[in-house]
């Protein structure tokens, strides 16, 4: 319908319809009173001419929906909205309807007498022409736009639409002049300045397409003597090539022809005063990791804009729950750009989305055939962008070549040491930056301390392959790579004394420049030097995002650039470092085979030559953590004690006794362990330490400094305050959102302790938090050990026949990757446990003993309690109660040494109920009752109310 109404337009512009003391020309889409247009709305003024085109008959609500918003679902609301509009501006009421009357729940009616006229000479019949371009296709997700923009051009009488290439300021300008028309007595005139090669020209271009005769003399002047009575709006599209000249006429125009309005299209403002600049924002898209369905997903205009195209198009698209995340992923690596997610739809027939989607590295390529009636500039995405470099000046389009190698955001002091030439005054690098974001080539977020800057991805693109072009990547990239070196110099520094959150706000966001310099310094054309120091430099960056996999994979890329035999010289550093991060990133991705302390041992041997003290106590720290994990206790505690006697601050003597502590307590030492632990805590680190904070690329210290007490409160009887403290650990590795601490976290004490305290439902979600947190990480060995503490959660709970089988092979794997290697013995328990259930005591009794005699041979006493007591029940299944109460027995003894409170319970109850199965009823009691009485909390763990029963069962 609307469609119709724009072609009657240019037909009959003086066909009139005439009621009361109104005018209403349908073909010009104006109303007339007191030969005044009236100002009414589009939609409105639509709903109008319907009801005149049948005077007298019913024009249902249906039939006036389908004529205002064709092709459109809309609510009753909008029409009633509408009728209301209307009636204002025809001067009537409900009480008073001269005009238009309501049918109630059916539709409206025009009721006053109308008389049609075709006047030779209209009061706009020396109007300009409204020669706004046809669009086909109704602009989508602008509803917003359109109106902010109508209610501004009706305010300020001149209006820019601002925005980069191909976002759809076209469209929304013609749009919005469209919405208007009937509000300019003399119409609408639209100038595409696009094609003006000389600004000078400006003026006789506008008084052409105004149908003024032709010119001689001051054009300018003939210009506004026309526009001097007039009342039109003009509308400048692409002003960005000839910016200067349209500021100087519009301002000539405004103040010499006060019924003009100017509505401008361009990549930056005009300038000029009066301007009212509105920024047209992207279409909006789905957030990050929404997961939505396609009837979500088309609630964003970025989605209903591509389906919209892509099934327009002749192809057999659908769009359902299986194409949403693609099509969101197509959307939001365009950038929202209305364009660019036109010309991908496009292409749906050829390449499908999930070609689409692959093929958007080579974007400038893949986007191309456009619309064949659309503008040159708009058919091709490298033409719309090609448009806009080619207005820069040669200072800006280097600096634009050289922002295309930052991957994400970026800030000022970055852009100065990569994109500028080092000659380049400090003032001239804000002003540069301006220009392009004044441009619409240049992104920025002013939201935060300081303005961080962004280049659309396919700005990005097109300013690569200039890049490229030009030979300049090597010079930009030996930049970007400096200016990495030197960024993230004291990166590792500040990890002691900032908040996690603090230090990724700071340097996580270098991460994909890292990323883009090593893909360079390792190409063909790179330099492997380069990639070194980056490597070296980004240590700290990999670890603080958990991201070990990739460290790994660069440590080892960077070692093999130096020559095994070559001579240890100012280099001799970067060796070590990258050796301590290799045997680091070893350990928790492939877990603590050989290769992990050879690394450190070979850290420790370099910074030993050069009598780094700090160096030798980082490789110290490395060997000794391996050494725990591969059970080489012996070895461990050496290092441990040589970490002490290098110890030169509260902080390294914090964590040398977390060291003697966690060794300590791996032979069974729980006295020592706990000794050096309350040492641990005396150490004030507060102002060294942050909560969450590393130490030196070291992993979750403090969340560790939690953990280790809180095993052995567990161990030693104290169950309540064991819980507290895991809490106490959970929360602060959360807080550090690092993942590496969280899974030790949940691996190390919430998965086991709350499986022995009896909170099943608990250490049900713990174990799946760390399921999903290793999965999500790449963090393969604590995988591992969640799918182990899987398996023995099934075996507690009574499933020994699908529990024994998992954790069978994920105790092969633990011990492949030989990480945990201190916890395999409780899996084993686990599975003797199971095996016994299920009736395979010769298994279950052989798995036990070994296990011991493993435990013995390298003094890993921590379980060795709870293997003797097992093996005691073991026995006393197969018939051997003697045999059994000898286990029994000396495990009770083992955990009494060992002040293990909580295991000489558990003990105590084997061993009572044994002795009650002889009929010493008095003696099992009181045997139990000794243990029990000397606990003083935890009274609601599974243990205690099991030792509760058994004893209330004895009386």
């Amino acid at each position: 319908m609307e469609g119709n109404a724009l072609l009657n337009a240019t037909a009959a512009p003086n066909l009139a319809t005439s009621f009361g003391e109104f005018r209403l020309y349908p073909g010009r889409h104006l109303l007339v009173k007191d030969q005044e247009p009236v100002a009414v709305g589009s939609r409105a003024l639509e709903i109008l001419i319907a009801l005149t085109e049948r005077p007298g008959e019913l024009l249902t609500k249906d039939e006036l929906i389908a004529r205002a918003w064709p092709n459109t679902i809309v609510e009753e609301s909008n029409l009633r909205a509408q009728i209301a509009v209307l009636r204002r501006a025809l001067g009537e009421d409900h009480s008073n309807a001269r005009y238009i009357a309501a049918v109630p729940s059916r539709g409206y009616r025009f009721v006053a007498p109308i008389f049609h006229l075709e006047l030779p000479n209209g009061p706009a019949g020396d109007a300009a022409p409204n020669n706004l371009p046809r669009q086909l296709t109704r602009p989508i997700g602008r509803e917003e736009a359109i109106e902010i923009l109508e209610g501004r051009v009706q305010r300020s009488r001149l209006v820019s639409i601002v925005g980069p290439g191909g976002i759809g300021k076209t469209t929304v300008g013609i749009r919005v002049a469209e919405e208007l028309s009937s509000s300019y007595e003399h119409g609408v005139c639209f100038l595409d300045l696009a094609p003006l090669g000389n600004p000078s020209s400006l003026p006789s271009v506008l008084a052409s397409q105004l149908r003024l005769p032709k010119i001689t003399g001051d054009t300018v002047s003939l210009l506004t003597a026309h526009l001097r009575d007039k009342r039109m709006l003009l509308v400048f599209d692409s002003c960005e090539l000839v910016l200067e000249a349209v500021a100087g006429l519009a301002e000539i125009l405004l103040r010499e022809a006060p019924g003009i309005g100017i509505l401008a299209t361009s990549r930056e403002a005009l300038r000029v005063e009066g301007e009212s600049v509105y920024r047209l924002p992207a279409l909006d898209m789905p957030p990050l990791g929404s997961g939505l369905t396609a009837a979500d997903a088309l609630a964003f205009s970025a989605i209903r804009l591509f389906v919209d195209r892509a099934t327009s198009s002749g192809s057999e698209f659908t769009f359902d729950d299986d194409e949403a995340p693609i099509v969101t992923h197509i959307c939001r690596q365009l950038d929202g750009i209305a364009l660019a997610i036109e010309l991908a739809a496009g292409r749906v027939e050829a390449f499908g989305t999930r070609g689409i989607a692959e093929l958007l590295n080579d974007r400038l390529r893949l986007l191309t055939g456009g619309r064949r009636t659309a503008l040159p500039r708009h058919q091709t995405l490298a033409a719309m962008i090609d448009w806009s470099y080619g207005a820069l000046s040669r200072e800006e389009q280097a600096v634009l070549r050289g922002l295309a190698v930052f991957a994400g955001e970026f800030g000022r002091e970055a852009a100065a040491a990569v994109a500028f030439d080092p000659l380049a005054i400090e003032r001239d690098v804000p002003g540069q930056l301006a220009q392009l974001v004044a441009k619409s080539l240049l992104a920025v977020d002013t939201h935060g301390k300081a303005a961080r800057y962004r280049l659309l991805d396919t700005t990005r693109a097109f300013a690569a392959s200039k890049l490229q072009e030009e030979g300049e990547v090597s010079l930009v990239v030996r930049r970007l790579a400096r200016y990495l070196c030197a960024t993230l110099e004291h990166s590792a520094e500040e990890v002691e004394t900032l908040s996690s959150e603090d230090w990724l706000l700071k340097y996580g966001a270098q991460i994909n420049n890292v990323r883009y310099v090593l893909d360079w310094a390792y190409s063909d054309n790179g330099d492997a030097e380069v990639g070194v120091g980056v490597t070296v430099s980004a240590i700290p960056l990999w670890y603080q995002l958990s991201l070990v996999d990739e460290c790994l994979t660069c440590v080892r890329r960077a070692l093999l650039a130096f020559d095994p035999g070559e001579k240890r010289d100012g280099r001799a550093r970067q060796v070590m470092q990258l050796y301590r991060a290799l045997g680091l990133s070893q350990a928790f991705k492939v877990g603590f085979a050989p290769q992990a302390p050879a690394a450190f041992a070979k850290a420790l041997e370099i910074a030993e030559e050069l009598g780094d003290v700090d160096a030798q106590a980082e490789a110290l720290w490395g060997l000794w953590i391996a050494q725990v994990g591969m059970g080489e206790y012996r070895a461990s505690r050496d290092n441990a004690d040589r970490f002490v006697r290098l110890a030169r601050n509260s902080l390294d003597r914090f964590i040398g006794d977390r060291m003697l502590s966690m060794t300590l307590f791996c032979m069974g030492d729980f006295r020592g362990a706990r000794r050096h632990a309350d040492l641990m805590l005396e150490h004030d680190v507060s102002t060294e330490l942050p909560p969450g904070g590393f130490v030196r690329f070291r992993f979750g210290q403090s969340v560790s400094a939690r953990i280790q007490p809180a095993q052995l409160l567990w161990m030693q009887g104290l169950p309540d305050q064991a819980v507290r403290a895991a809490d106490a650990a959970l929360e602060a590795a959360r807080t550090s959102g690092h993942a590496i601490s969280l899974c030790e976290a949940l691996a190390r004490w919430s998965c086991p302790i709350l499986v022995h305290v009896g909170d099943i439902a608990g250490a049900d979600c713990a174990i799946t938090e760390l399921l999903d947190l290793a999965k999500l990480n790449g963090l393969g060995p604590w995988e591992v050990f969640g799918r182990c503490w899987k398996a023995a959660l099934l075996i507690q709970r009574g499933h020994p026949e699908k529990g024994v089988p998992l954790l069978r092979s994920g105790l092969d794997e633990l011990r492949q990757v030989k990480l945990f290697n201190l916890y395999n013995v409780r899996f084993v328990c686990f599975l003797a446990e199971g095996l016994a259930s299920l009736g395979e005591h010769a298994e279950a009794r052989a798995l036990v003993e070994a296990a011991i005699a493993a435990s013995e041979e390298k003094d890993e006493l921590w379980y060795i309690t709870e293997l003797y007591r097992l093996k005691g029940e073991i026995l006393a299944r197969c018939g051997h109660g003697d045999e059994a109460g000898h286990c029994y027995l000396h495990s009770l003894e083992l955990a009494r040494h060992q002040d293990a409170l909580s295991l000489e319970l558990r003990a105590a109850v084997s061993l009572s109920q044994a002795v009650a199965g002889r009929d010493e009823r008095t003696k099992a009691r009181d045997l139990l009752a000794t243990v029990y009485e000397r606990f003083i909390e935890g009274f609601d763990t599974a243990d205690l109310r099991a030792a509760k029963a058994i004893l209330a069962e004895l009386s």
